[in-house]
């Protein structure tokens, strides 16, 4: 960049006093009026040694900016295009969104931006402005096959612009140039604001999900997944606002089987709500150490007492053992799920009496809130070969839930 400056900055010292601006107007049933200000310059690149920078408008229109006879043109080819001012000796000034006419010999300017603030954007009627306080202008315009470094006179600018569009005209352009700017950034701040807040959040769930102990391919997936549920990627986001992650078992979890470690991941939201996370082709797996088989083995241990407690009146080991299976199977049950933890009690009743034992039996299972859960089929318990009179010393009777 600097030495760009100073080569262009040495082209500024040449003489240029011959080059004056020219204005004309005219029109026609077509086009309409129009007026047009313009000044050759001296380039550096033959044939294109005089180019012509053009300001012109139609009644009605908006106004064009273009230089022509500066080289030949055409689209995906590095067209780039430099000016600096001699009023402003350390700031080059670069052309964006180019219009190429349909010959190759035209450039026409719309938007700017400058090498001391790459964010700010730059309106063609802030350019123009530029050329009615400055002496001169150096131009590089340039592309993949070659350069051409071009002077502009600017002397006698302001009047001939101001014949096509005059002082308080190009002011109220102005003046909106840099209200829609300021406008802009002010949402890009805002937008900045919340795009940081949601990197806050992804970087505070990941961290989580790290400490959770998931695979490599598992928090891959899910940095993708929050990343559009928060809106950082292409996807506007959920809107929800997330507070924390949960890590569960999944229904195939065996704390005894090295590969069968996946589990459930939920969102916890601010508001306190569970909302499982689901990604397509994804199954959330944990590695070996991960704190998610203390909590299972500490849970399971919890369960095994809790259901100990309440069975303990059934006194037979081995009815106890069966019955702590099947009501550990039947809170999993998918459309009957429930905590361990919540049973109040459990009721059994004993049928179908052959050949001196019971062959069945069937168990409701009652909550802390009241609700019964009753199981759909009936248990064998044949094997245990539980008879009358040990039913009625357990203090139960045939058929009756006790």
């Amino acid at each position: 960049m600097k030495n760009i400056l100073f080569t262009l900055a040495l082209l500024i010292s040449f003489n240029s006093s011959s080059q004056s601006w020219k204005s004309s107007e005219g029109g026609n049933a077509f086009d309409g009026k129009y007026k047009t200000s313009s000044i050759r310059g001296k380039g550096n690149n033959f044939p294109y040694n005089s180019p012509l920078l053009v300001v012109n408008r139609f009644d009605g229109k908006d106004i064009n900016f273009y230089i022509a006879d500066a080289g030949f043109f055409q689209s995906d080819t590095g067209i780039q295009v430099l000016w600096l001012f001699d009023s402003e000796p350390e700031t080059i000034y670069y052309s964006l969104g180019f219009s190429i006419s349909k010959d190759g010999k035209i450039l026409f300017f719309n938007k700017f931006k400058s090498n001391e603030n790459e964010k700010l954007e730059f309106e063609a009627i802030e350019i123009i402005e530029k050329l009615t306080v400055a002496d001169e202008v150096v131009m590089r315009v340039s592309d993949n096959y070659g350069s051409n470094d071009i002077v502009f006179s600017l002397s006698g600018s302001s009047r001939a612009i101001s014949f096509v569009l005059p002082k308080d005209e190009r002011q109220i352009l102005i003046d909106k140039a840099v209200s829609d700017r300021n406008a802009l950034a002010e949402i890009e701040a805002k937008n900045a604001e919340i795009k940081a807040k949601k990197q806050l959040i992804l970087d505070d769930l990941m961290n989580q999900a790290r400490e959770e102990k998931l695979t490599s391919s598992s928090l891959s997936s899910l940095e993708n997944k929050l990343e559009k549920d928060l809106g950082l990627s292409y996807s506007s986001g959920t809107g929800k606002k997330y507070k924390s992650i949960l890590v569960e078992p999944s229904s195939s979890f065996d704390l005894e089987k090295s590969w069968q470690r996946y589990v459930y991941l939920f969102y916890i939201l601010e508001d306190g709500t569970k909302e499982e996370i689901r990604e397509a082709g994804t199954r959330w797996e944990v590695e070996m150490d991960a704190p998610i088989f203390s909590r299972v083995k500490e849970k399971l241990e919890a369960d095994n007492k809790h259901l100990e407690n309440i069975l303990s009146k059934y006194q037979r080991v081995d009815l106890i053992d069966l019955l702590k299976k099947k009501v550990t199977e039947e809170s999993k049950n998918y459309s009957k799920k429930f905590n361990i933890q919540d049973i109040e009690s459990i009721k059994i009743t004993l049928f179908d009496y052959r050949y001196k034992r019971f062959w069945k039996c069937n168990f409701n299972i009652i909550l802390n809130d009241g609700t019964e859960i009753v199981p759909d089929f009936w248990t064998s318990v044949y094997d245990l070969e539980i008879s009358k009179k040990e039913l009625k010393n357990l203090g139960g009777e045939i058929g009756v839930a006790f």
